[in-house]
């Protein structure tokens, strides 16, 4: 990619995918800058900022995350991983409200993604609404029967609302999907 951009130093694409390149390198400050070069080049480039934010991610930048997601969403509105991304950093910000409308979006793009289902539950849950979260995680689970962390807070909410048989349903299924899960569950339960 470098010769390409020796060559033609405004090709975006050769900056976008050095950019991927130093990411699988884990050089996460040249993989940014390769990214913003790209964006330079070409500002409308979703693809460009959608990776931006995700490398802002990894390095724990949220704020500057977000703010590319948004730019992403703003060129290309109909991509539920931006939009789930974008969740999950507002949710590592504790902003759950704005987290919660994320994941919905990402939904309505995508009604079988269950980790954007997933992560709508711990959100509720986040707010105290576990009815809501409940309702997500089975929706997470419905899509995704071997989701065992989708299982496991399942159980969790149950055990919340002191519904205790429901929570060793639970426990039950976890022994099938993942065995260290549900030793920890089970030690919930009988704290």
């Amino acid at each position: 990619y470098k010769q390409a951009i020796r060559i033609n130093p405004d090709y975006a694409k050769a900056h976008y995918n050095l950019g991927v390149s130093y990411g699988e390198l884990g050089q996460w400050e040249k993989e940014i800058e390769a990214y913003k070069q790209a964006i330079r080049i070409q500002p409308d480039y979703a693809e460009a900022h959608y990776n931006l934010g995700v490398s802002y991610g990894k390095l724990g930048q949220r704020e500057k995350a977000i703010e590319a997601f948004k730019q992403a969403i703003r060129i290309n509105p109909d991509y539920a991983e931006t939009h789930y991304n974008l969740g999950v950093s507002y949710g590592k910000l504790g902003q759950w409200e704005k987290a919660i409308e994320a994941f919905k979006q990402a939904i309505r793009i995508n009604p079988d993604y269950a980790k954007a289902h997933y992560n709508l539950g711990v959100s509720y849950g986040e707010l105290g609404q576990r009815e809501k979260e409940i309702e997500a995680y089975k929706q997470a689970i419905r899509i995704q029967p071997d989701y065992a962390e989708a299982h496991y807070n399942l159980g969790v909410s149950y055990l919340v609302l002191d519904k205790k048989g429901d929570a060793l349903d639970i426990y039950k299924i976890l022994k099938n999907l993942d065995n260290g899960l549900a030793n920890k569950f089970f030690d919930l339960i009988y704290q």
